[in-house]
């Protein structure tokens, strides 16, 4: 397993959250999520939904599904997963994730056999941070 150049590097921000469950088991969220920024150098925006869920012992696993659309139009479908740490009051949750991509586009056709893994950092006022590597 080897990783390769960077794929994707953007920054968001979180714009919406709502409880669908909170009991023992943990606390389930559905987070949107707009974000923007290159999918190798080319300018792109990102629309996320995914879901999270807090477990008792702090662990934080997430899925969920997204659209990339580049400045040049064309379309990836992506869909993730990925788990973190639940952070501390006003602290970052820091996610490590794998990412799904899908396009029609002859352009990113090859993404289409691949992963992407990477880190996407939450920060406590809901902005985010993400850069994802190929996974060769």
């Amino acid at each position: 397993m080897a990783l390769g150049d960077l794929v994707v590097d953007e920054t968001g921000q979180v714009t919406a959250v709502r409880v669908l469950s909170s009991d023992a088991a943990g606390t389930k969220l559905e987070v949107d999520l707009q974000s923007s920024g290159t999918i190798r150098g080319v300018a792109e925006n990102t629309l996320w939904t995914y879901t999270q869920t807090t477990r008792s012992d702090g662990s934080i696993y997430g899925q969920g599904q997204g659209v990339m659309t580049t400045q040049d139009g064309d379309v990836i479908h992506l869909i993730g997963h990925g788990s973190g740490q639940a952070p501390a009051p006003g602290g970052a949750t820091k996610w490590s994730v794998m990412i799904h991509p899908h396009s029609t586009s002859a352009k990113y056709a090859d993404l289409n056999s691949i992963g992407l893994v990477g880190n996407y950092d939450v920060a406590a006022d809901g902005s985010t941070v993400f850069k994802a590597l190929e996974w060769k």
